[in-house]
């Protein structure tokens, strides 16, 4: 409980907690350090951490948003919002700035100062619908950066797919966003080469279809060769909670051994299995054996 309590306050005071938009002196509303000029005082109301309207205009972070209905304004999470035209995607990018764009070059100068600025990323979604827009959710509950409404699949402001969304799903993964539609997959707001929608079964960093197999991690998507009738990820009991079975980065089928989707030469797929029991291993499921070798991150030990 103790250590519940303090480790919000621990990350606050080190890491620096967003207030976002508050009072200062009760009347004068800021976003951060930064005061928001606004003409309508009274009218100041504070939506979230990130957005605030008055009577004639809506504000994200210190941006005023030009050409937004506060009548009609509403907020669909972080970064997705509506009024009664469409709906937007919205963001803020932080850019370092200096005074010597050669200072890292040459020789950094007495007189140099670095800041950072903010910029305004607001995309109108092309063809979208308000009445019918929402959020995709991972097996989680978590909002994911896909969103669609009846007729469009969309993915941080980018329109995806025209067509009927009723068969749109987010597949079940403890790592990733990965979206199925009838004729795509996506990950990361790109199409998956090669992937056919209509086989494709995830675990979790592997997937399979008909005619190959995937690994996924956070920069890329890579299609290997293998036989999927027999491939299969091996997995391991979540350090968490046992009954939570996770996949490793080792898979398997009636051929082959692989780390991470690409082959480990000679390693013997029928006696090949995980090795939890090892001492040297960095994580739960990075070492395994087979009948000849021991393995550790996908290399045979020496």
């Amino acid at each position: 409980m103790i250590a519940r309590f303090f480790l919000p306050v621990f990350l606050c005071l080190f890491l620096t907690c967003s207030q976002g938009y508050h009072y200062k002196y009760w009347f004068f509303p800021y976003y951060e350090d930064k005061k928001i000029d606004t003409n309508d005082r009274e009218g100041f109301v504070i939506l979230s951490k990130q957005f605030a309207k008055d009577k004639t205009n809506i504000y994200f972070k210190e941006f005023v948003l030009k050409n937004i209905d506060p009548s009609s304004f509403r907020i669909i999470n972080h970064s997705y919002f509506t009024d009664q035209k469409s709906v937007y995607y919205i963001s803020s990018q932080t850019e370092l700035k200096t005074n010597s764009p050669k200072a890292w070059i040459i020789i950094i100068p007495l007189d140099l100062k670095i800041w950072t600025e903010d910029n305004l990323v607001m995309i109108p979604l092309e063809e979208s619908d308000p009445k019918t827009f929402r959020i995709l959710k991972n097996h989680s509950g978590s909002d994911t950066e896909y969103g669609m409404d009846a007729n469009h699949l969309y993915h941080e402001g980018t329109l995806l797919e025209k067509g009927n969304t009723d068969s749109v799903l987010v597949l079940n993964s403890h790592f990733y966003d990965i979206i199925k539609t009838k004729i795509s997959i996506y990950y990361e707001g790109e199409k998956v080469k090669g992937a056919d929608p209509a086989t494709f079964s995830l675990y979790d960093n592997y997937a399979k279809d008909t005619k190959g197999c995937f690994y996924f991690n956070a920069l890329r998507v890579s299609l290997f060769a293998c036989d999927p009738e027999s491939f299969k990820p091996l997995s391991y009991p979540n350090p968490l909670d046992p009954k939570i079975s996770m996949d490793s980065d080792y898979a398997k089928d009636r051929t082959s051994v692989f780390w991470q989707g690409t082959r480990i030469r000679n390693a013997d797929p029928e006696s090949f299995l995980l090795d939890e029991d090892r001492k040297d291993c960095p994580y739960a499921g990075a070492c395994a054996r087979d009948k000849s070798s021991v393995y550790l991150l996908g290399m045979p030990k020496e």
